[in-house]
């Protein structure tokens, strides 16, 4: 089985840092901020291995915003957006599924 390097874009990472921020702060409920995204590090590290084998979103707005090979997978309500580019994963957002027309 191929292992995939693992990158994370500027905007995921700002992604992480403002949900981690909104749960912990506005919700006020920082250990929960820290088990939900730890959650997503840990299906982000999960797609090492598997993220070669997800298939193509085909949704317009991926294919339009991240370009014709934007695959998807989610954790709880959040979907991680990515990009499989020869031996990497580039992880390009995290955002709410519902925002994924």
């Amino acid at each position: 089985m191929k292992n995939y390097t693992i990158r994370l874009s500027t905007e995921a990472e700002e992604d992480i840092d403002n949900l981690y921020d909104y749960i912990a702060n506005e919700l006020m409920l920082p250990f929960t901020a820290d088990k939900y995204v730890g959650g997503i590090f840990e299906t982000i590290e999960k797609l090492s291995v598997y993220g070669g084998s997800i298939p193509i979103n085909q949704r317009q707005y991926l294919q339009v915003n991240y370009g014709p090979g934007a695959r998807t997978v989610t954790y709880k309500k959040m979907t991680i957006v990515f990009n499989v580019i020869r031996n990497a994963i580039f992880i390009r957002r995290i955002m709410p599924g519902s925002m994924v027309l």
